[in-house]
């Protein structure tokens, strides 16, 4: 926000993970980003996976590298969407618990605006677990736009 009050947005930070919901938050940050020529940053955070096998020696990568390529891939399909609107993005994989990674990521970057898709949780899941849209709409510094 400048001293006048006016509120400029000139980064915008979309949060893709292959939902038809995320994919529809691209096309909103193209809808307001282009208007507003802000930057837009396209990220997906790939999640740790924790194994429970007492065999850690044992323990391959691979299903790390296959969730990092699907990552690649969603990263992939949400570029063109974003290309389709002529607007200039820059795209981010990233790894760790996904909600903690969204809000460093945006104070990192001083993102002003943070859009994502709802996966739609609900019921005894939401109640224990809470959303990644949760968490972020809780905690990061500047505003979220949750699109359903």
């Amino acid at each position: 926000m400048t001293e006048e009050g006016i509120v400029q947005v000139k980064t915008i930070m979309v949060t893709v993970d292959g939902s038809d919901y995320s994919e529809k938050a691209v096309k909103y940050a193209c809808a307001i980003g282009v208007p507003l020529n802000a930057d837009i940053i396209l990220l997906h955070v790939v999640p740790m996976l924790v194994s429970a096998t007492p065999y850690h020696d044992t323990i391959s990568d691979q299903p790390f590298l296959a969730l990092r390529k699907v990552g690649e891939d969603i990263l992939d399909k949400a570029k063109k969407i974003a290309d389709s609107c002529q607007t200039p993005v820059t795209d981010l994989i990233d790894h760790g618990d996904p909600a903690t990674r969204i809000i460093e990521i945006a104070e990192e970057r001083n993102v002003d605006l943070i859009i994502m898709g709802s996966r739609g949780l609900s019921g005894i899941r939401r109640l224990f677990t809470g959303s990644i849209s949760d968490k972020v709409a809780n905690q990061a510094s500047c505003p979220v736009m949750i699109v359903r």
